[in-house]
């Protein structure tokens, strides 16, 4: 997949994708409509072109979350898993059951770890094409840098996700690699020059973004690529600078917890005043998202809300996980399912048919056709999560009162007292961090973060050993990694196969 990618005579097809005005206020879509084919060249030789490029680059994260792939990380933790029919079903099902379960079928040819290293790449093949010909284009030096910068978040997107499963993995950028390419690919780099990467284009990015409220919607915005920032530093252990990243946003007017939780998962509310960055999705052909019929029940037909292929169930402990009078409990998930006229179903005798079901992403009646070609969007970033992080920082800089503050506002706007009220005392350092963890749960629950949560904080083994069942009897130290594609070791000469992560 990697072959030739940075072969500057290659005639890169791109589509051109004109984008239509948005008006403010209720409008949340990005309009991607397919036109023609250009080449790199004539794509990014003027404005037009340059921002239609980069908008073709939105559609690489709408096709990586439109499906399956979007559940790598959440399944195979303590949060999230396949049901129990899933690996009944065989074949590529299978392979969906590895991925959670950390058997045998987690390998190298995994379908869907194959698939979640393509589709990664892929964005980073188009942002670097975008990131190499702007700087040529005819557009206004402000322009071209606010869309190099929309690119370049992006690319730190695919690669922040890469890093985090597979480690060290080959860098393409938008230089020019005359070795590479004869190569069929670039050699696997460190983790450390990863990051670095991604720092750097963020850094880019926050400099140069609109900020929220100024940037067209559905565009990344100077907030989100902070709050990303933030996120990276803070997997990397860097909480000087992931204080100094993540502090603005705790005053920034632009941003703001919505005072209703249940209302960030309604269809009318995207694009909120708490959200930083959504994946755009619309009823349109080629522009839907399956993750309702993902999650959905057998109970109820997928045309209805809560309907769907029970595929993926969240475990006993994320499910239990809410305190009495916790709001988020009934915004995030289903504990009883009815039919059309309303009457109670229960397939109590059948397996897990009638555990509870996440409900987050459930379509809205009379909306999306069905479950599997649903129009909403998803969560990439909320600023709740930003303020989460935030306490974790200061707790991890021994300013555990402070965090505590911070965690507060999480609670309470889940309709729940502060925290050192229910715990009788003022919390030490290790129960903040113990109860962060959990709290980061309950607030982002399936909405991709978990593994990365797991494994940043050093609990991924023990949690997932204790609450995922399926997994209980298989992960071990060496599934901190992924194993890298096999189909990668066959495509890019520059591998060796001591590449490959250990234990795979």
């Amino acid at each position: 997949m990697l072959a030739n990618m940075n072969n500057s005579k290659q005639r890169l097809m791109l589509a051109v994708l004109f984008v239509a005005g948005l008006a403010a206020g209720c409008s949340r879509k990005l309009d991607i409509t397919p036109e023609t084919f250009l080449s790199p060249e004539e794509l990014y030789k003027d404005e037009q072109g340059a921002v239609a490029g980069v908008t073709g680059l939105y559609r690489k994260m709408m096709e990586f979350n439109n499906g399956d792939y979007y559940f790598v990380g959440i399944v195979g933790t303590d949060e999230g898993k396949t049901s129990s029919f899933v690996p009944t079903w065989g074949g590529y099902w299978q392979h969906y059951d590895g991925i959670n379960s950390y058997n045998s079928l987690m390998s190298a040819q995994n379908q869907l770890v194959q698939g979640t290293w393509n589709s990664l790449y892929k964005g980073i093949i188009n942002a670097n094409t975008a990131i190499k010909y702007i700087p040529a284009s005819s557009a206004p030096q402000k322009v071209k840098d606010r869309l190099i910068g929309e690119a370049k978040f992006l690319r730190a997107v695919f690669y922040f996700k890469l890093v985090q499963f597979f480690g060290g993995v080959p860098l393409p950028t938008e230089v020019t690699d005359a070795v590479a390419d004869a190569n069929g690919g670039k050699p696997r780099s460190s983790e450390e020059e990863v990051y670095a990467l991604i720092i750097e284009d963020l850094n880019f990015s926050t400099t140069h973004l609109d900020s929220k409220g100024v940037a067209e919607v559905g565009r990344v915005n100077k907030e989100a690529a902070q709050a990303l920032l933030g996120k990276v530093y803070l997997t990397k252990k860097d909480y000087p600078n992931a204080k100094t990243t993540l502090q603005p946003l705790m005053t920034a007017t632009s941003v703001a917890l919505m005072s209703n939780y249940a209302d960030l998962f309604k269809e009318t509310n995207e694009n909120n005043i708490e959200s930083l960055f959504e994946i755009q999705y619309t009823n349109e052909n080629g522009n839907t998202n399956a993750q309702a019929n993902t999650l959905g029940g057998w109970h109820i037909s997928n045309i209805d809300s809560g309907g769907g292929g029970h595929v993926v169930i969240p475990t006993d402990y994320y499910s239990n996980s809410f305190e009495d009078g916790d709001a988020r409990k009934d915004a995030s998930i289903r504990y009883k399912f009815y039919d059309a006229n309303g009457n109670v179903v229960d397939y109590w005798w059948w397996a897990d048919v009638t555990k509870p079901h996440v409900k987050k992403y459930d379509i809205t009646d009379g909306k999306s056709l069905n479950g599997g070609l649903s129009s909403r969007n998803l969560y990439y970033l909320r600023y709740a999560d930003a303020i989460l992080m935030y306490a974790e920082v200061l707790n991890e800089q021994n300013g555990t009162a402070e965090a505590l503050t911070y965690l507060n506002k999480i609670r309470n706007r889940a309709k729940l007292p502060n925290w050192e009220t229910v715990l009788g005392h003022a919390p030490s350092q290790q129960e903040m961090r113990d109860e962060l963890l959990k709290e980061r749960m309950r607030e982002l629950g399936f909405e991709g973060w978990r593994w990365c949560d797991l494994k940043r904080t050093g609990k991924l083994i023990t949690q997932t050993k204790a609450y995922n069942p399926d997994a209980a009897s298989y992960i071990s130290n060496k599934n901190l990694l992924f194993p890298i594609s096999s189909r990668e070791f066959e495509l890019n000469r520059s591998l060796k196969p001591s590449d490959q992560n250990p234990g795979f």
